[in-house]
This record gives structure tokens, C-alpha cells and sequence, in this order.
């Protein structure tokens, strides 16, 4: 696993890469966010998108998921506060080629939890063409490597 002490600020990996399937842009679009533009090309013709595009929360889905299988190891989670900044940049399309790039921005010790540290990271997702399509920053509560010394 990896703990608060693994990770330096201005660490930066990369992990992908996950293909945009068209059928699954449009059953998430179904079940999460139906509007025209990721339901069909034909609704989304005379849009801004000109063509299906993916939801950008369905952007984000695929995004957390490269982040949690892309690394060798798990990151020794204990949850998160949120995230801000949260920005779709560009379109998603099917079969568009996306990878995450991370990067540790910040980072301390909890002042009222002794067994965690707190990591903030900058997450961008990127296409096959090396377009930022979506940003945000976050905070990740990890434990401590020597948790059994703070008891």
C-alpha cells in the first residue's frame, strides 16, 4: 500500500489509458444525465458538441477509475473531504483515448487525527491528442505508514 510518507510534493504520475465506448457514453447518459447531446449524434447535431459526447460526470467515473487501478499498488485510503475546481475543459467523444495525470500539490500531517496525513492532488484527465479535458484538485486522507507508534 501506499502511505502519506510515500508520496512528494510535485510527484507526478500518469495512468491510463481507458478507450470512450460510444454504447456505454449513452447508457450512462440513460441511467445519469439524459440530455440530448449524450444520448445520440442525431441530438446532438445542432449543439455545441456536434456529435455524442460523454458526460462529464461519466468523464469523471472513468477518470477515478484510471486513479485507483492505474497505480502498482493501492493507496492506503481512509476517504476523502471532496474535491474543487472541478472543470470540463473539452468534449469527451467515443473512442477517445483518455489517461489521468496526477500530481501531489500539497501535503501535511492532520492536526486532529495523528494516524493520517492529508495529500492534495491536482488531477487532470487528457486525450490521445494531449488535451487537458478535464481538471480538478482534491484532497485524499491517507494513513500513516507506522500507525502502531501513534497508539
Amino acid at each position: 500500500m501506499i502511505h502519506y510518507e510515500d508520496l512528494e510534493i510535485d510527484q507526478c504520475d500518469t495512468f491510463g489509458t481507458i478507450t470512450v465506448d460510444a454504447d456505454e457514453v449513452v447508457e450512462f447518459a440513460r441511467r445519469y444525465d439524459p440530455q440530448r447531446f449524450h444520448l445520440s449524434d442525431e441530438g446532438a447535431r445542432d449543439t455545441y458538441f456536434g456529435r455524442l459526447a460523454a458526460s462529464g460526470w461519466h468523464t469523471a467515473a472513468m477518470t477515478m477509475k484510471l486513479m485507483m487501478t492505474g497505480r502498482e499498488a493501492q493507496l492506503a485510503s481512509l476517504g476523502s473531504p471532496g474535491l474543487e475546481d472541478l472543470r470540463w475543459r473539452r468534449p469527451v467523444y467515443p473512442e477517445d483515448l483518455l489517461r489521468a495525470r496526477v500530481t501531489v500539490t500539497d501535503k501535511r500531517l492532520s492536526r486532529s487525527r495523528p494516524e493520517m496525513g492529508l495529500v492534495h492532488f491536482r488531477v487532470e484527465t487528457i486525450n490521445q491528442d494531449d488535451v487537458v479535458v478535464m481538471s480538478f484538485t482534491t484532497v485524499s486522507m491517507l494513513a500513516r505508514r507506522d500507525n502502531q507508534a501513534l497508539a
